[in-house]
């Protein structure tokens, strides 16, 4: 399986969102994350998932890396940099979100291939 997330970034701090009751993995922290649907190219994901579930649309995306885990059958997630159009958020499909500093992520039950990319960022 393949998925995608953004790196949001302002004031020294990154975005990072709890997943909802009912989800896989539920409680935990994440980055912002989307699946690919059909045939959906990793950026059109991105975009995607950034505006259904945070009603925030994208201005520029970077890729910065990936990381492989064990979950199921096997998953890939590749990583962009984020700016956003507007900082102002609605939350579809995630309990909650915080702005973090790096030195606080480690007080956060954050997903270990999330935790893996930012810790290759230098956030950990």
């Amino acid at each position: 399986m393949l998925a995608v997330c953004g790196i949001v970034r302002q004031n020294g701090r990154v975005l990072v969102c709890k997943r909802a009751p009912g989800m896989q993995f539920s409680g935990f922290w994440e980055l912002p994350t989307e699946g690919l649907e059909g045939d959906d190219c990793t950026e059109d994901a991105l975009e995607r998932g950034f505006f259904e579930r945070l009603t925030a649309k994208i201005c520029t995306l970077v890729p910065v890396g990936a990381v492989d885990f064990l979950c199921g059958e096997g998953y890939r997630l590749l990583a962009y940099d984020v700016e956003l159009e507007k900082n102002f958020f609605h939350i579809y499909g995630y309990n909650d979100f915080r702005w973090v500093k790096p030195r606080h992520l480690r007080r956060l039950r954050v997903l270990e291939p999330h935790r893996v990319i930012l810790k290759g960022l230098e956030f950990f």
